[in-house]
């Protein structure tokens, strides 16, 4: 081999070396700048606890959870996802898992999980949610969460009470606002049977129009307790924001899985009179 080629060979091969070494030492020193989240349970846990957002000065950024709560020997998954908690979405990151001896998760990442680089100002603000999920044959449970960003709850919320036939209360309709200005909307029933799923709809009375807007909800579910989760961004294909949904004369509607003409629970919204705040 040519001497002048061996030489090239050998610093190539010492850059590479430097290089390697450059990156595994390069130390992840935190800026200061943080942003946290509540992590709360969902019906089916006691889980709770914060997640805090941590900027790296090499642009990374580590995300830290500490969960309450938990049980040893169970170490729960953990992963970023898209749109909201309360209808749920596609993972964007998988972090690592829940140790169950201390609580704790702790993940530093610059990029998502197809690649794509993110920032820690995209991250602490991403429009999505942390959730907090089941393993092997928990594997689908969704134990706790926190909506992220623009999908925060302002703290603004409206309820309303729900009726059976017989004009007992026997459910409720929670309106809440989000940053972003669109509402989350949870309807639930207090009782019902195994095995259950109860069609869930939201009606709108239009002064001009004497047919009414339907629209459908997620059915209310007995492997929920009873509840149906849903995002109102817009009705009949019109933009609607919290506070609009607030002035509707509508009401919300449950019916028998088995039987459309057989209501289980009604009541109104917005300016309906028949509407009644919890």
């Amino acid at each position: 081999m040519n001497k002048n080629i061996k030489y090239i060979y050998y610093f190539f091969f010492i850059a590479i070396l430097t290089s390697c070494s450059t990156a595994e030492e390069t130390p992840i020193i935190p800026t200061g700048v943080t942003k946290s989240y509540d992590l709360l349970n969902t019906n089916s846990s006691d889980l709770n606890g914060e997640v805090t957002f941590k900027e790296n000065t090499n642009g990374s950024t580590t995300i830290t959870v500490i969960l309450n709560n938990t049980v040893d020997g169970i170490n729960n998954a953990v992963k970023l996802r898209r749109n909201t908690a309360n209808i749920g979405g596609g993972i964007v990151v998988h972090l690592n898992d829940i140790d169950a001896t201390t609580g704790k998760s702790e993940t530093t990442i610059a990029k998502l999980d197809n690649g794509e680089v993110i920032s820690y100002d995209e991250l602490s603000e991403f429009l999505g949610y942390l959730s907090i999920e089941g393993k092997d044959f928990n594997t689908g449970e969704f134990y706790a969460y926190a909506d992220l960003g623009p999908n925060v709850l302002t703290g603004a919320k409206t309820v309303y009470n729900l009726f059976s036939p017989d004009l007992s209360i026997n459910g409720l309709a929670v309106f809440e606002e989000r940053k972003k200005g669109t509402a989350a909307l949870t309807v639930n029933i207090f009782e019902i049977n195994d095995n259950t799923e109860l069609p869930t709809s939201l009606h709108i009375i239009q002064d001009s129009n004497p047919q009414e807007i339907i629209h459908p909800l997620n059915t209310i579910k007995s492997r929920q307790n009873g509840f149906s989760f849903n995002e109102l961004t817009n009705i009949n294909e019109t933009t609607i924001s919290y506070k609009n949904i607030l002035k509707l004369n509508g009401y919300i509607e449950i019916l028998d899985e088995n039987n459309s003409e057989k209501i289980i629970s009604s009541g109104g919204i917005g300016s309906n009179i028949n509407a009644i705040l919890n």
